[in-house]
């Protein structure tokens, strides 16, 4: 088994900047698809979490054979880095066709955006999958994996950032607000679905597979499904990064909502609130890489979560309209969300290395397909309940030009579920963490058995 332990910056870069782009997907997607639903085309928030449910259902299904696919692929390009290639823009055009206004009938709404949501979500599965798998077979080494995430994670939230304020910027800024969201928003999903495609391809061209893996026998998918719960260390980092994971969907879900409503942020300065937190974030990601090569992956994962959970728990108390404090409390969000980010995916590659031992045969693409399976199930569930909550606290829905006044009841909802269910996602999450056994020593001592085997 042939490796490279260092990396040249450029190429941590490049690989960086998939993830940019997939974000710029994702992060649209998370923080204004449940919004669009009810605020552009009228959707009710309970159907608005069916269309979620179903469309992240059918993209956790997609995951896991992706991931089987990608295993077993071979080319001379490698096992991942083809489906950058050949997926970037049809992923591009299954994002901007998301962000149509082709009808006005409820009916015919409900239809089109499932299906179009199907359509994107399998393209997305195709990109995504291969691309967080090709990680572990860009080096072996532990701190060169954190280093390599560290630029991932920058980069993606830098694709959350031009995801979160360009929206806002296109939709609420350069278009007048509420009464053009009709055309607005279609015009938003062409312009991301380019930067989506330019990143995707020079990934591409920028990355390479060190790491030659085994000839594995074929395996049935549920066959690997069982094989990988078996391990005890895959189990404690898929709850983490399950829990994890939710904390920031949720967040994401509902931060419009808390912005608008609930901060009563004007439309023409949305987007500046909405890239706060981006910006901080990215800013302090070299931070939490150097307290992770310090302290250890796990210690500095628990202070994070630990510290996360003061800003959340603000959310419940910050006054509308107090501009110092709520940029000091979305400042603190924005710190959090880093580290809860980068630790947790440079956690996830070192199962690589204990299943190849364990089971004798690297299967990054199962492994990732299999965890983002889990995840986007338990994501689909939580975030379909956290939308249909908005009804049951009153939240009315709205359509075309119609400005709607939300009651306080229906405000406090937003505070309460935007605080409480990431908090307790986070919580669980430090629990599984303390749990694993896992550090750089330990790994060491994984990858010299398998170099003896």
């Amino acid at each position: 088994m042939k490796t490279d332990n260092k990396v040249k910056k450029r190429e941590k870069f490049a690989y960086g900047l998939g993830d940019l782009g997939n974000n710029v997907a994702y992060g649209a997607l998370g923080f204004y698809l449940v919004f669009f639903l009810t605020d552009v085309a009228g959707i009710s928030p309970a159907w608005a979490g069916y269309i979620f449910l179903i469309v992240r259902m059918w993209n956790a299904v997609f995951d896991l054979i992706t991931g089987a696919i990608s295993d077993r692929t071979r080319t001379r390009f490698g096992r991942r880095r083809p489906f950058l290639l050949f997926g970037a823009i049809p992923l591009s055009i299954g994002f901007a066709l998301l962000w149509q206004v082709f009808f006005k009938d409820t009916t015919l709404m409900i239809i089109y955006y499932t299906f179009a949501g199907i359509l994107f979500s399998t393209l997305y599965s195709l990109v995504a999958i291969p691309y967080n798998a090709l990680l572990p077979e860009i080096s072996q080494d532990y701190d060169e994996r954190t280093s390599i995430s560290g630029y991932k994670m920058a980069l993606s939230f830098v694709g959350s950032l031009l995801s979160a304020m360009g929206v806002t910027l296109i939709v609420d800024t350069i278009y007048p607000g509420k009464i053009m969201y009709s055309e607005s928003y279609p015009v938003m999903g062409v312009i991301l679905a380019v930067i989506i495609a330019v990143t995707v391809l020079l990934s591409f061209a920028g990355t390479k597979e060190r790491v030659q893996a085994k000839t594995a026998e074929k395996q049935k998918i549920w066959q690997n499904l069982k094989s990988l719960i078996k391990l005890k260390e895959y189990k404690l980092v898929l709850g983490v990064f399950i829990f994890n994971l939710v904390a920031f969907d949720v967040i994401m879900a509902l931060y419009i909502y808390f912005m608008k409503y609930a901060l009563k942020i004007s439309d023409d300065l949305s987007y500046i609130f909405m890239a706060v937190p981006l910006v901080f974030a990215v800013v302090v990601t070299p931070l939490w890489v150097s307290m992770s090569n310090k302290l250890g992956k796990k210690k500095a994962y628990i202070i994070s979560a630990i510290y996360f959970l003061v800003p959340l728990l603000a959310c419940l108390f910050v006054p509308a309209g107090n501009i110092p404090i709520i940029i000091g409390v979305i400042v603190l969000i924005g710190i959090g969300l880093s580290a809860s980010q980068v630790l947790t995916f440079s956690i996830l590659p070192d199962v690589v290395e204990v299943d190849e031992l364990k089971n004798g045969v690297r299967r990054e693409g199962i492994i990732y397909g299999t965890t983002m399976f889990l995840y986007k199930i338990s994501s689909a569930i939580i975030v379909a309940v956290v939308s249909a909550a908005l009804g049951w606290f009153g939240y009315i829905e709205s359509s075309g030009t119609t400005v709607i006044q939300q009651s306080a009841t229906a405000v406090l909802g937003i505070r309460i579920l935007i605080c409480c269910m990431p908090a307790i996602c986070l919580i669980l999450s430090a629990i599984f963490v303390k749990k694993l056994s896992l550090d750089k020593e330990d790994f060491d001592n994984v990858k010299k058995s398998i170099a003896t085997e």
